[in-house]
């Protein structure tokens, strides 16, 4: 039986290539395309889930919290910069990383001691946060598909249930 944590990421990667096939779909300047919103644009939001999602696998191997913000902030511009086809390799890239990572026992039951910004510490583990990494992705497509609304674009779904009937559908044929 597959770890729910790799299946959760699975689901996480599954539902960002399906916002991708969207906005390949859509006009081209509608990715940087300025708009009144959380974000100010899509590509702004991408680069933050792109940027969190690279920071979390390097606490996840062992990097400190502050690394990964240090990091996050280095590359923040750049990142909000790139062009789709490119930020969509990049996230294809850092889910393979992922999915080589969570597939070891050893790292997906690892133990962590998490040093917030704040000095406080906690104890977790890879399992315990790999639902938050997937949650943020969740939240900030949510961020994606009102954006892509107020453009006057439809979105296309990406909620867990529906990737679990595909699954289902597709294991049952």
């Amino acid at each position: 039986m597959t770890h729910f944590a790799l299946q959760f990421y699975d689901f996480n990667e599954w539902a960002n290539k399906q916002i991708f096939s969207r906005l390949n779909e859509l006009p081209e300047d509608i990715y940087h395309q300025e708009v009144q919103s959380v974000f100010s644009s899509i590509s702004k939001v991408l680069a933050h889930v792109y940027l969190s999602d690279l920071g979390w696998l390097g606490v996840f191997s062992g990097r400190s919290m502050n690394y990964a913000l240090r990091i996050a902030e280095q590359l923040k511009e750049e990142t909000e910069e790139t062009g789709l086809a490119d930020m969509e390799k990049l996230f294809l890239d850092l889910s393979d990383r992922y999915k080589t990572f969570l597939s070891q026992k050893e790292n997906i039951d690892k133990q962590l001691v998490i040093e917030h910004p704040s000095g406080e510490l906690m104890n977790t583990s890879v399992s315990e946060l790999v639902p938050h990494v997937v949650n943020h992705g969740t939240y900030h497509r949510g961020n994606i598909t009102a954006m892509l609304r107020q453009m006057g674009y439809a979105s296309v779904p990406t909620d867990y249930g529906v990737y679990l009937y595909i699954q289902n559908s597709n294991q049952t044929k």
